[in-house]
């Protein structure tokens, strides 16, 4: 068999994502361009912490029937091109049909459309796979959300900046986009607060307003002119208005927000002598071009393009650039009271942020109250039933009304069995008349142990239980530097430590779930899982930790039951919520049917 092998699916969206998500202005960028491509002309972007927990899109746009919503997920899957020849005539802003998927593949998202404002539908995927489908009321449009980005990446999370950098990088592709096209209008909410916002009236002074401010829509001066195969309009701001770097040197070509170095350079170029030196202009350069002689498929985020007429676009630009300078009176006004700055801007082509401290995704933690009865094993449901029965039997006789519905017994997933015995100390044998049972001892406990722990670890407000004889721990230095840090925020989820050296600390306080027999190693695995992913928090682990603790509490191979333990082991099954696999997904019980036992001993023929 030879070495090369196709990927499956599911590996390749998440490459693709790798590729055209980087991070939340990525699915910013996409998502707007898809709203805008749908003749939308009012966009709400909302946002919380900066899109790494939270982003939604909502437009006005034609929206979409229930089979093109289930399209949109599918890989390639594109309305913008259907043949060879439109792949080299594009001017629509998206095209390979890779956003979707790719967003899909590495986040929770939900698409709900319509085409009359009446009736929409409505589809849910969850890393890739989908969850849900139904029909919904909703208004005409398209309204997408992304929840917990990179959720099945982790490690794309430490490529991740500040939460300001992450919004800022959002806003300087807004303003971007809103400058290409100054009809539609945008808003952008970040944890319900306004960021920014357009009135799409199509006027570029306005727009100019909007984005630099009063002063600069003032000094704004405009030219056009046709050039060998395309027509350009120039919007320039007079010197006085500069940055130190080339970020506000913005190109749109074809209504497409890209970046060009050779025309980027020579605005700055044409401004010289104009500015001190080391500045840079502020400029929205838009240009239709023939599509035949623009290659916008050269980079996976469609950012950079490539030009057949690139020279002469160059050289006419600068000529008009200088003209347009000329022409007018560039006097600087200074402002006397210094006004306060707008945000610093960073964007995803800024490298200069890349020295910033990572900031992790941070979902919602969950908030459901852990009943302290749980934390007691010895209160039996049969008994808690029959309290009930009485308190309605009383009920009953003092007021003289029907007796309400006594709360009934779960009904059991696993059938009757009979316990017969035990193989190499490991498989339980049970029967009954559907053939022989074999049980897994260790993956049922492990089953079991983690429906216990993921319930009770709900809560980061755990209990908590001193040490007769408090447990040591020597970590790294770097660790040590965490745990110090964060010693109070440990505290809070049960573990009070105590150092007593650059390295070496004492646990003199656990939480009650973690009261095992080898509590030394959970503690040593709770607190690198901890320290690993940068959240001190029960609450945001409790899936990985309650596997961990339920594997560690659970029994082992090799080691005999009383029928006593068989028959408890087989109650607290019945109980779980899925008893047929261990939480890591293998086999708790499996059964050889009757039928089969019977062909194994030829006393029916096999067929």
């Amino acid at each position: 068999m030879g070495k090369i092998l196709r990927m499956s699916p599911e590996l390749a969206n998440k490459i693709a994502a790798g590729e055209v998500v980087e991070r939340p202005s990525s699915v910013v960028k996409e998502l707007v361009e898809n709203s805008i491509d749908a003749n939308a002309k009012s966009i709400k972007i909302q946002l919380k912490n900066a899109g790494l927990e939270f982003i939604r899109i909502t437009d006005d746009g034609d929206g979409m029937d229930k089979d093109d919503v289930e399209m949109a997920f599918v890989p390639h899957a594109t309305s913008k091109i259907k043949t060879e020849y439109d792949l080299f005539r594009i001017l629509t802003l998206g095209f390979r049909g890779e956003a979707i998927a790719s967003i899909a593949a590495v986040s929770e998202m939900e698409i709900i459309s319509s085409l009359d404002g009446i009736e929409g539908y409505r589809c849910l995927y969850k890393g890739g796979i989908r969850k849900e489908a139904s029909i919904t009321p909703s208004n005409k449009g398209t309204q997408i959300t992304v929840k917990n980005l990179f959720v099945n990446t982790p490690a794309r999370l430490k490529y991740m900046k500040s939460e300001k950098s992450e919004l800022s990088s959002i806003l300087f592709f807004v303003e971007r986009i809103a400058m290409a096209h100054p009809d539609i209008r945008f808003t952008v909410y970040n944890d319900d607060k306004l960021q920014f916002t357009t009135s799409g009236s199509n006027k570029i002074v306005n727009l100019v307003g909007e984005v630099y401010g009063l002063e600069a829509a003032k000094g704004v001066l405009e030219t056009s002119y046709v050039g060998d195969g395309y027509k350009a309009h120039l919007v320039l701001l007079k010197p006085q208005f500069y940055r130190s770097n080339k970020l506000e040197i913005t190109l749109v070509i074809n209504g497409r927000f890209v970046k060009n170095y050779a025309i980027t350079n020579t605005t700055v170029d044409a401004y010289d002598t104009f500015l001190p030196i080391g500045k840079n202009p502020i400029t929205i350069l838009y240009f239709d071009i023939d599509p035949l002689l623009v290659d916008c498929n050269c980079h996976p985020n469609k950012l950079e393009i490539k030009l057949a007429n690139e020279t002469e676009i160059c050289a006419l630009l600068k000529k008009k650039i200088i003209e347009c300078l000329k022409s007018d009176i560039l006097i600087p006004t200074r402002e006397i009271t210094p006004k306060q700055t707008k945000y610093e801007k960073t964007s995803i082509f800024d490298t200069d942020i890349l020295n910033e401290e990572p900031v992790y995704n941070k979902p919602k933690e969950e908030t459901k109250k852990v009943d302290n009865s749980i934390f007691n094993l010895d209160i039996k449901k049969d008994e808690y039933i029959e309290k009930e029965e009485i308190k309605v039997e009383e009920k009953k006789i003092e007021v003289k009304e029907e007796p309400k519905a006594i709360k009934e017994e779960p009904k059991k997933k696993l059938p009757y069995m009979e316990y017969i015995g035990q193989a190499f100390g490991t498989y339980l044998i049970f029967q009954n008349d559907k053939g022989l049972y074999l049980m897994d001892q260790h993956a049922a406990a492990e089953r079991i142990n983690y429906e216990y722990y993921y319930e009770i670890l709900g809560n980061n407000n755990q209990p908590k239980s001193d040490l007769l004889i408090p447990i040591s721990l020597s970590i790294s230095k770097k660790e040590a530097l965490y745990v110090e840090e964060h010693i109070a925020e440990f505290s809070e989820i049960g573990f009070d430590l105590e150092q007593i050296g650059d390295t070496d600390f004492v646990i003199r306080t656990v939480p009650l779930w973690a009261k095992l027999d080898n509590f030394e190693a959970i503690a040593y695995d709770v607190i690198a899982k901890m320290i690993e992913n940068n959240k001190v928090s029960v609450a945001y682990f409790r899936e990985s930790i309650a596997k961990m603790v339920a594997c560690k509490a659970s029994i082992k191979a090799n080691h005999a039951l009383s029928k006593v333990e068989i028959d408890t082991l087989l109650e607290r099954l019945n109980k779980c919520n899925n008893p047929y696999t261990c939480p890591h997904g293998r086999p708790a019980i499996i059964n050889i049917s009757c039928e089969e036992l019977e062909r194994m001993f030829e006393r029916i023929q096999s067929k």
